[in-house]
């Protein structure tokens, strides 16, 4: 941001005009990445843009051309979709006849005009001529170099607007971007990477020296829409490089987790009809390993966690299927499967490696579940939260994040007793946690009405903000840091 803190319509102006010169940057981007069939970093370009500027219908048809040109029309039409809802709540108003033409064409299957071309209005403006060759041409640049150097040029054209904020300090600290994975320092708790990523990111886990994060999951209503809305995918991250990678291959994520492998599991919900899975997922090649069945349903998130030699994934939670009482035991290397029979509803899911036990919140029962693998007995903590979320096991104790308040619970891993609360000092509301994490020597807890991490030390209990700027939804611990995820919009 321009001169952070400060305030003026001065200020404001020149924030507007970096924010679209940043805009047409992502706008070029998208067109060269498009043009020299880039396709997944022409979709990631075009829902940076959608995100920067949601009232902007031109992006939306950018997102849709770079679906349907990646060979994924149905994406492409989702996206106009969320298009038509977003305007329809936020202005009462229709698609315009351009954006309509494109979901027309793209229904159809027709091929139409090229996939680098956003605008219909181009295709129809006079070409210039090009003068006939002369013998001595200079040489020519690649699309790539050409792209570097219009980005370039736009940023360059930034310069004299953002000349105080960069030389401020010669080691001003890193700038938080609005839909960004962020790593944090766990002993300073400042910015040590910044890498901008897709929007509505949630899910984090470490695993195979990478960042896997899914997009679409978590959201704060509950209807179809959540399953329907086109944006739940999965990127990779390679810390190493900050290179961001969609993985594509038709997944639909709905829950993930690492395996001892360095590989992740990920659980599919496809729309209605058309079942469920959960896939393994190499982690350097982004092949498909193994895909088993999982029981159908209309929810949208799936707790999922690997423990014991075996891959155990919760039934569907979301769209009233809290009335599903299982849990699946999946067993990679032999091919047992298993499912589990339940008092309540598993929602998120934790494996505790001191005592071999499955933890479990149970959402709307306000309780958490402890399953006794080996006999498949069940304990249950009644009154634990308002609505238990994410957990996470950490020694002897459970941390427990609560969805509808700004607390994280604290039960005994092995044996009974009662949760101890841990409130944070904050006067946002709700406040709720939307992701839990261990490591590093805390607990951390993710709040996006707070737009910031907490840190809780589990010794002292004491508790410390690092505010984000923006929301983050998910957490999670590596061996070189602390990753959040953080969106522009909390929804």
């Amino acid at each position: 941001m321009f001169l952070p803190g400060e305030h003026g319509s001065w200020i404001e102006e020149q924030r507007r005009d970096l924010r679209d010169i940043l805009v047409r940057a992502l706008e070029c981007l998208r067109d060269i990445a498009l043009a020299e069939a880039e396709l997944g970093d022409a979709v990631r370009y075009a829902a940076e843009i959608t995100e920067l500027e949601p009232f902007r219908e031109s992006s939306y048809r950018g997102l849709m051309q770079a679906h349907a040109a990646a060979g994924n029309p149905a994406e492409a039409l989702r996206v106009y979709e969320r298009c038509r809802r977003f305007l329809a709540d936020e202005l009462g108003a229709y698609p315009s006849p351009e954006s309509e033409a494109a979901y027309l064409e793209i229904l159809r299957g027709s091929p139409g005009g090229s996939a680098a071309e956003v605008d219909p209005e181009e295709a129809d403006a006079p070409r210039p001529e090009l003068a006939a060759p002369t013998g001595h041409e200079p040489p020519r640049l690649g699309r790539g170099k050409v792209a570097a150097l219009v980005v370039g040029a736009l940023l360059l054209a930034a310069g004299g607007a953002g000349a105080l904020a960069v030389t401020a300090s010669d080691q001003r600290p890193l700038e938080i971007l609005p839909t960004s994975l962020v790593r944090l320092d766990p002993e300073t708790l400042e910015p040590a990477q910044v890498v901008r990523i897709g929007p509505r990111a949630d899910l984090v886990v470490v695993a195979g020296g990478y960042v896997w994060i899914t997009h679409g999951l978590l959201r704060y209503t509950d209807d179809d829409y959540l399953r329907d809305a086109g944006d739940r995918t999965l990127t990779r991250v390679d810390p190493s490089t900050g290179e961001a990678r969609v993985v594509g291959g038709g997944l639909a994520p709905c829950g993930i987790a690492a395996d001892p492998s360095g590989d992740v599991w990920v659980a599919n919900c496809f729309a209605s009809g058309q079942g469920a899975n959960v896939v393994r997922v190499d982690a350097e090649t982004l092949e498909f390993e193994a895909t088993w069945p999982l029981p159908a349903g209309d929810g949208y998130y799936r707790g999922m966690v690997y423990g014991g030699g075996a891959l155990w994934v919760a039934d569907a939670s979301g769209a009233g299927d809290s009335r599903r009482l299982e849990v699946t035991l999946l067993k990679p290397r032999t091919g047992v499967r298993r499912s589990i029979r339940l008092a309540r509803h598993a929602s998120a899911l934790a494996w505790s490696k001191g005592s071999g036990d499955l933890w479990m919140t149970n959402f709307a029962d306000r309780s958490v579940s402890r399953l006794h693998v080996e006999t498949d007995d069940s304990t249950t903590f009644d009154s634990v939260a308002k609505n238990p979320g994410a957990l996470v096991v950490e020694g002897d104790s459970v941390w427990v994040g609560d969805w509808n308040a700004p607390a994280v619970l604290r039960l005994p891993a092995v044996g009974t007793g009662r949760a101890s609360r841990i409130s944070l000092p904050m006067t946002t509301r709700p406040g709720g946690i939307t992701s839990v994490a261990a490591g590093a020597g805390g607990i951390w807890a993710a709040v996006p009405d707070d737009r910031a991490v907490w840190r809780i030390d589990p010794k002292t209990r004491r508790t410390t903000r690092i505010g984000l700027r923006y929301h983050p939804w998910g957490v999670a611990v590596g061996d070189d840091g602390v990753w959040a995820v953080v969106r522009s919009h909390n929804e």
